[in-house]
């Protein structure tokens, strides 16, 4: 572990992951961490997929707790309804423990973040949800752009060696709608799984009030898993509001 990876996880006493969890203001010299603020977008995303699947589960569970209509005289044994409300409890009940043994995780990385190398930290992401962000209302509601396209250029910054500029010839924007053709966008190498190159195909996403995506899809073979739920996620993000 070196001490810029520590800087990257804990800088100046805020950890990024639970900045994410509570929702807390950044301080400004925080914000201008631009590796920081890669790990504080990544946290937002992942507690914004759990905050989800939570208020799924808790619509279920209202749904379940409406007054139920007494049955005609002609019906299954009267056993059938409370055998299947108590199966449908005891699901709901696992699944909110699934959920919230998903928020102990993230609460326990936080506290252990700082001890873990990069490597092991890009493995985690991966691991954090069954869920993409491209298929999360919640997530997409918080974008300012999702396009694709192909890499025409590729220029690692002078004096920042984890972060490359890259020119993308956007073929579709999803978010917004129209989009400029050409655009310049600064990306960290800790959202890429791979180093870019010229002629690459990308899928990003960039977070309000970020420069920076926090996610980058490389390859048409990825990027076309992701396509259907991003169809069907975009409209449902147009009624959510972003916090």
């Amino acid at each position: 572990m070196t001490a810029e990876h520590e800087t990257h996880e804990m800088y100046d006493g805020t950890d990024a992951l639970m900045a994410a969890i509570t929702g807390e203001e950044l301080p400004a010299e925080t914000r201008a961490d631009a590796a920081f603020m890669a790990d504080h977008r990544r946290a937002t995303a992942d507690v914004a997929l759990l905050r989800e699947q939570l208020g799924i589960i808790g619509n279920a569970l209202a749904e379940d707790a409406r007054p139920q209509e007494e049955p005609a005289p002609v019906r299954a044994p009267r056993n059938w309804r409370p055998v299947r409300r108590f199966a449908f409890g005891s699901l709901a009940v696992a699944a909110v423990a699934t959920v919230l043994a998903g928020m102990g995780w993230l609460v326990v990385q936080a506290g252990s973040g700082a001890n873990e190398d990069s490597g092991s930290a890009s493995g985690a992401k991966a691991d954090t949800s069954a869920r993409s962000p491209f298929s999360s209302p919640g997530y997409l509601a918080c974008a300012r752009l999702v396009a694709e396209g192909e890499v025409t250029d590729v220029e690692q910054l002078p004096g920042a060696s984890e972060q490359d500029r890259i020119t993308l010839h956007v073929t579709r924007s999803y978010k917004p709608e129209k989009a400029e053709k050409q655009l310049t966008l600064v990306i960290d190498e800790g959202a890429l799984q791979k180093a870019l190159h010229k002629g690459d195909r990308i899928l990003v996403a960039v977070p309000q009030h970020a420069v920076t995506p926090d996610y980058v899809l490389v390859g048409e073979k990825s990027i076309a898993g992701e396509r259907a739920g991003l169809g069907r996620a975009l409209p449902e993000s147009a009624g959510i509001s972003c916090e």
